[in-house]
């Protein structure tokens, strides 16, 4: 025989079909509602876009210049373009010479107005720098004997700039050719 079921078991199958559909309810109103606040949250952005109106117009421009910078630039000048003698070895030779300086952009209207008006005395006092040079020194590769020499020269004449540095940053020599004279 059959046993029949007991109130509690009977009431039991009947108990978890309405727990699963309130739980199918409570979920879908949970969907419900989040979806709303989503919807709310964009229309709310939507509307502050659209009442905030475009963006400021921008225009660009290219980088300032650095005013500092274009004051220290490195600028050369031509000192002396010239033909020097030597007669160290017992036979003369000329030096057929170009020698340049550079100096910082903010001293160069002064360092030219002075090399100017002291063209001869550079002049000279270069020219007594190749006549007392020693003929190896003429003939370095990288001259920088009479370099060293013509810059210390230069430094004394031309003076110092308002920080206490020399005004002539370097002394080129771009041009030292040797001609024999008097074959």
């Amino acid at each position: 025989m059959a046993k029949e079921p007991t109130k509690t078991e009977a009431a039991k199958p009947e108990a978890a079909a309405p727990a699963g559909a309130a739980g199918k309810k409570s979920s879908l109103k949970v969907l419900l509602m989040v979806a709303v606040v989503l919807v709310l949250e964009g229309g709310t952005v939507g509307v502050t876009i659209m009442l905030s109106g475009s963006p400021a117009k921008v225009e660009g421009h290219g980088p300032t210049p650095d005013l500092a910078a274009e004051e220290n630039k490195l600028v050369e000048d031509l000192v002396v373009k010239d033909r020097f003698a030597n007669q160290r070895t017992g036979r003369t030779y000329l030096y057929d010479t170009e020698i340049f300086i550079t100096v910082r952009a903010k001293d160069n209207p002064k360092v030219k107005e002075k090399v100017e008006s002291m063209q001869a005395q550079l002049s000279t006092e270069i020219a007594t720098i190749f006549r007392r040079a020693e003929p190896a020194h003429l003939l370095e590769p990288t001259l920088a004997t009479l370099t060293r020499q013509v810059k210390a020269a230069l430094d004394e004449r031309l003076g110092k700039d308002a920080e206490g540095k020399p005004v002539v940053q370097e002394v080129l020599i771009r041009k030292c050719i040797q001609i024999p004279v008097g074959l």
